[in-house]
């Protein structure tokens, strides 16, 4: 896959392994639940970050 542009790679050597994808869904369901339990706050933070 080539260099990882992203810094969340786990490869030793630095390469994309598609962690940003795992990261991707994790964070879209950390949204999704904070969003229902009302922490606005937590919500713009992990939308902007």
């Amino acid at each position: 896959m080539g260099a990882c542009a992203c810094g969340y790679t786990t490869d030793p050597d630095k390469n994309c392994n598609g962690t940003h994808n795992v990261v991707k869904a994790v964070k879209a369901d950390l949204i999704a639940k904070l969003e229902a339990g009302g922490f606005d706050d937590a919500v713009l933070h992990l939308k902007n970050n």
